[in-house]
């Protein structure tokens, strides 16, 4: 009975928490739930089952298309990529930061016993007590792969988890530079990154290999390594030129007119808040020489002109040209009451000059030196038929 119980603990273990698979962590709770110094499941005498599980039981990855898994040296897990590491909303602890398992783990049994343990004095086997302690100690966390995202399995998931889980603390980023081995998807060998082909089956993990950046993806994209940024990049190598100053790779047919600006990628998308420089989506520089996500300037510009940052045109004047034309065609087809007049002052977002006694429109006024309406009113100085005479009058005298 006591055996049978032993053997289906070591079991839920193992089903409990297949991604929990490196030898020197799960080998010595297997061996230290038996109580016989060594683990009897067969799948932890065969490192190629246990390559198997961590490769069958890994989150699906859609971000690059390889026959490679990696096995994630901060916490040991497999994942397609480092991007579904980080992804994951539910991580075990990483080694540095778990505390090391007691002594009597790795004790081997006391000499000219049964195998099964000594009896202690209140009768119970010290196996027995060490297993329920372990058991209490080491609980596994169980990862719902398939919904763990899904807000109704919110509440369960969190139940799944041991006391004491803080998503704060197991959270981490992987460190792509620390990879050190992986799984191969068609033969589960476990074995060095430092390779684009598998050791026993000779199979080809990916068409472009950095074993700078531990990547492996198809060659569609034409990446290549910056050894000046410190990752790969994708675009063609080709297409890009490195600036020093900006510290990122530029587009040569851009190089010799962009905004040179000391440190501008070294920021977050004002939108999205993501880091630029490490960034996996295309970046753009606008005319005031911040930078910003593609795909977020296309989502700004849909109903904001103006940079987020400093509120300049983050079009071109040209591109801007017929969006002014058209304000100023609605302010002349809708003249403003001479009992709603105002006189202010405004001040040119884009040229940064000062204007006095402009005539104020609710759909903009416009800035004389730059042609542009991204302006804003600093003051206003008369209001109502004071201000539309006034106004008539300096109009009068140009």
């Amino acid at each position: 009975g006591g055996a049978a119980e032993q053997d289906k603990r070591r079991k839920e273990r193992a089903t409990s928490l297949p991604g929990w698979s490196d030898s020197g962590i799960i080998a010595p709770m297997a061996a230290a739930s038996t109580g016989t110094g060594r683990p009897t499941d067969s799948i932890w005498d065969d490192p190629h089952m246990i390559s198997q599980r961590m490769e069958k039981s890994r989150p699906p990855c859609d971000h690059y298309e390889r026959n490679c898994t990696i096995v994630s040296p901060c916490c040991g897990l497999a994942f397609g990529c480092r991007i579904c590491h980080d992804d994951c909303p539910v991580l075990p602890m990483p080694f540095a930061k778990r505390p090391k398992p007691p002594a009597t783990m790795n004790k081997p049994p006391s000499p000219g016993g049964d195998g099964m343990g000594s009896q202690s004095k209140d009768g119970g086997s010290d196996s027995q007590q060490q297993n329920d302690s372990d058991q209490h100690q080491f609980q596994p966390v169980r990862i719902h792969w398939a919904d763990a995202d899904a807000p109704k399995r919110k509440q369960e998931k969190r139940a799944s988890l041991p006391l004491g889980f803080d998503e704060e603390e197991t959270h981490h980023q992987i460190d792509r530079f620390a990879i050190r081995e992986i799984i191969c998807r068609l033969c589960y060998t476990r074995q060095s990154s430092k390779t684009n082909f598998c050791t026993a089956c000779h199979a080809q993990f990916g068409a472009y290999h950095c074993n700078i950046c531990n990547l492996w993806m198809s060659d569609d994209e034409s990446p290549y390594h910056c050894a000046e940024c410190g990752f790969c990049r994708i675009g063609g190598r080709e297409n890009f030129r490195h600036c020093s100053d900006c510290g990122m790779c530029i587009d040569t047919l851009l190089f010799d007119d962009h905004n040179c600006k000391a440190g501008k990628y070294m920021s977050n998308c004002p939108v999205c808040q993501e880091d630029l420089f490490s960034s996996r989506d295309a970046s753009h520089e606008m005319p005031c020489g911040h930078a910003i996500h593609w795909h977020c300037f296309k989502e700004l510009t849909s109903y904001d002109t103006r940079c987020p940052v400093c509120k300049k045109t983050a079009e071109t004047p040209e591109l801007m040209e017929p969006t002014w034309h058209a304000m100023a065609m609605g302010i002349a087809l809708q003249p403003v009451p001479p009992e709603l007049a105002r006189v202010v002052t405004i001040m040119c977002n884009d040229c940064e000059e000062r204007d006095l006694d402009r005539r104020w429109h609710f759909l903009g006024v416009r800035c004389l030196n730059c042609l542009s309406f991204n302006t804003t009113i600093e003051q206003t100085t008369l209001t109502g038929r004071d201000a539309a005479n006034y106004l008539d009058e300096l109009e009068a005298m140009n």
